[in-house]
């Protein structure tokens, strides 16, 4: 199973495509060189098909850096169908390819592009379960400058948290660039003022002793990496080279724009000048060029705009640039547009110099820390899901049983609209049941698909054959043909004997019918299993970035210890279906020996016959919600808890306090809940809410088809 790692800029200017390139050659270099088969998947959150540094990684290094396309958060609004859509389709991808590459690697969006970018970062990192690492820049190597960007980062992760940050990279540390939009000419002036060549970090640990997470690099910004060479520039404006001096790597730290009647310019202390010259100009400028070169190397370069001449006759009349070693090119575009163009040259557009990507990421690569790019973080406790994938894993894990599971309230519309995206998705195999006529007609009516293949039952025709059924079933009671003909007109009891005939392996009713009128069929007619001797109900409970079992919320109103016990248990067994460690939570106004009361004995007697039914379960109560789940709390409340403030099943005392809690945390905090899911029963049976949206329907059939045998 691969890692997966997402930068996420806190500012602009932090360089993020070439700390991504880097960390792509760390890896490779010195990770997975041993095993030169191991791949990289990396992909950003912006399209960058046009990004050089998209084309430089496409053309030399596909053999080990794979990439995933398509995917452009730029122009997407935040909790829109789009952005969400692209959300899913994201996180499938990444899930789809975890097993064919050891590094997927996730490049952030930035601030630049849209106001969102916080969020859309947190959104995607949390929901992949990505190991973050954060970037930021440093304009001022100083402890008071570090502070201000600690108390950033510190403001962000306590209005969004994030559950594992691997470190934070610090990158272009006293750059004289940050934050101002210099232009290119401007820029090059910048650089070449500076004296020093790199700006060396010192008393690193007290400058940087209250930032909240492990350094994983402090890369000072330098000089010589961030030098232009003409030939950077001929290969930019994408001009026709006449004669490249090939003894020298010149370095370009002026470019002017000739004018024969200020040639002091040319004559002040500057030297390596880039020339930009007007072809009917070029003899002024070889007269004054013999005095500007007369004693050292001050022009290196020329460009001669509006060339119309061919090669050979420029050639004859540029002898004198020949013979004094000055490269020069020729264009056809006049100067202004040559001046426009070098105005946008950036310093990613060396990226297309692989000289320059060398020392580029051999620089940065050399300020890693290897310990804590290694150091993989792992969750102190099991498989920890976000709820977009767990509802990922839901539909996953559905499709692998492809299990068939049948739907009595076939007329109404969010069943037909979740039956058709399970059809297309193969989620599960649906049936529904109904009049194939009137089924048809009400999908055709809302613009619903259904394959011509999907099984429709006709309740009239296969009514008849279960009144014999019905009737051994309930023979405890005193019925006859006529009553149970009567009760069999009921969909969803005769939905009920068909899977209880094994014709189906699952039901899921509810949409428009009460939960008692979904239930109760099913424990007339499917009946408890022989681990099980009550029903019960639990919650997927959706929180921004964990999912959480809440039981009891539907169907025992007051049970005692033993019924307690017995709902813990059952949750815990449809937690495990998942790889989860249940962490059990038995729920109370008291934690510990801090409360006494019947209630609180209730609760700690159910803990007991747990513990002796299942030794090695995680459990702890009576205990507080807050206990529960904070590890703050829970060190004040319960520091012997074994649950550590970290559970994720939640069994409530009765049902008022279940039912309570679960639609309170539903409507007030957003969340999403699937279920309930009914425990129990020999075969799965689930009832939704009549409010149930379509996504609703989607993950309780896929929750069904999991729980079918």
């Amino acid at each position: 199973m691969s890692r997966v790692i997402m930068l996420i800029p806190l500012d602009n200017n932090v360089g993020i495509s070439t700390i991504s390139l880097s960390l792509i050659y760390f890896f490779k270099e010195k990770i997975f060189y041993s095993a030169p088969k191991k791949s990289i998947l990396y992909f950003s959150c912006v399209n960058n098909t046009h990004d050089s540094m998209f084309i430089f990684l496409k053309k030399h290094c596909s053999k080990f850096v794979h990439f995933l396309k398509n995917i452009d958060f730029s122009q997407e609004i935040l909790n829109s169908s789009e952005y969400f859509s692209l959300l899913n389709k994201t996180i499938e991808n990444i899930y789809k390819n975890k097993a064919l590459y050891e590094l997927i690697l996730i490049e952030g969006i930035q601030q630049c592009f849209h106001v969102d970018a916080t969020e859309i970062n947190h959104d995607i990192s949390q929901n992949v379960s990505a190991e973050v690492i954060f970037l930021d820049n440093l304009k001022k190597y100083s402890f008071q400058n570090v502070q201000e960007k600690v108390k950033k980062i510190k403001c962000l992760t306590k209005r969004k948290k994030y559950k594992n940050v691997l470190g934070i990279i610090f990158n272009k540390i006293n750059s004289p660039l940050i934050e101002k939009k210099y232009s290119f000419i401007k820029k090059l002036k910048i650089i070449n003022n500076i004296n020093k060549n790199i700006i060396t970090l010192v008393d690193h640990e007290k400058i940087f002793r209250n930032v909240p997470f492990p350094i994983i690099a402090s890369i000072p910004w330098n000089k010589n990496i961030q030098e232009i060479y003409s030939i950077d520039i001929y290969k930019y404006l994408n001009v026709e080279l006449i004669h490249l001096e090939k003894k020298y790597k010149n370095i370009v730290k002026e470019i002017m724009i000739f004018d024969e009647n200020d040639i002091n310019l040319f004559n002040k202390n500057s030297s390596n000048i880039f020339v930009i010259v007007a072809f009917s100009r070029l003899k002024d400028f070889i007269k004054m060029l013999h005095i500007v070169n007369a004693n050292k190397k001050k022009i290196i370069a020329i460009i001669l705009t509006s060339t119309s001449l061919s090669k050979e006759k420029v050639i004859f009349l540029c002898k004198t640039l020949i013979e004094q070693n000055i490269e020069f090119s020729i264009t056809k575009k006049n100067t202004i547009e040559i001046l426009t163009q070098l105005q946008n040259f950036t310093f990613h557009e060396k990226l297309n110099n692989i000289e320059y990507v060398s020392a580029l990421k051999e620089y940065i690569c050399s300020f890693f820390d290897l310990f804590y790019i290694t150091a993989k973080k792992k969750f102190t406790y099991g498989i920890k899901y976000s709820p977009k994938e767990f509802c990922y894993n839901l539909k996953l894990l559905s499709r692998k049983k492809n299990k068939r599971i049948i739907l009595p309230e076939s007329y109404e519309i969010r069943i037909l609209q979740a039956v058709s995206i399970c059809q297309e998705n193969n989620i599960a195999q649906c049936v529904l049941l109904g009049d194939a006529k009137k089924i048809y007609s009400i999908a055709n009516h809302h613009n619903i698909f259904l394959q011509d293949n999907i099984e429709i039952i006709n309740p009239d025709s296969i009514r008849e054959k279960y009144i014999k059924r019905f009737l051994e079933l309930r023979k405890h009671k005193v019925i006859d043909q006529h009553f149970a003909r009567k009760q069999l007109e009921n969909n969803i009891t005769l939905a009920t004997l068909i899977l209880e005939s094994n014709a189906v392996d699952g039901l899921v009713s509810g949409s428009v019918n009460t939960t008692a009128d979904t239930i109760r069929p099913a424990l007339q007619l499917i009946k408890t299993d022989n681990h099980s001797s009550l029903v019960s109900s639990s919650l997927f409970m959706l929180l921004h970035d964990e999912v959480l079992i809440y039981s009891d919320c539907a169907i025992n109103i007051n049970p005692n210890a033993e019924e307690l016990a017995e709902i813990a248990l059952q949750s815990s067994r449809l937690l495990e279906i998942f790889g989860i460690e249940p962490r059990i939570a038995m729920l109370s106004y008291s934690t510990g020996f801090s409360g006494s009361g019947s209630t609180v004995d209730k609760i700690r007697t159910a803990t007991r016959i747990v513990k002796n039914k299942k030794p090695n379960v995680i459990i702890d109560g009576p205990i507080q919600y807050d206990a529960a789940v904070s590890k703050t709390v829970c060190k004040l409340k319960a520091p012997d808890s074994p649950i550590l403030g970290s559970a994720n099943i939640f069994i409530f005392p009765d049902l008022n306090a279940g039912n309570i809690a679960y639609k309170a945390v539903q409507r007030s905090a957003n969340t999403f809940a699937i279920g309930p899911i009914l425990q129990g029963l020999k075969k799965p049976v689930n009832d939704l809410s009549r409010g149930a949206s379509v996504e609703d329907i989607i993950y309780t059939i896929a929750l069904t088809s999991i729980q079918a045998i």
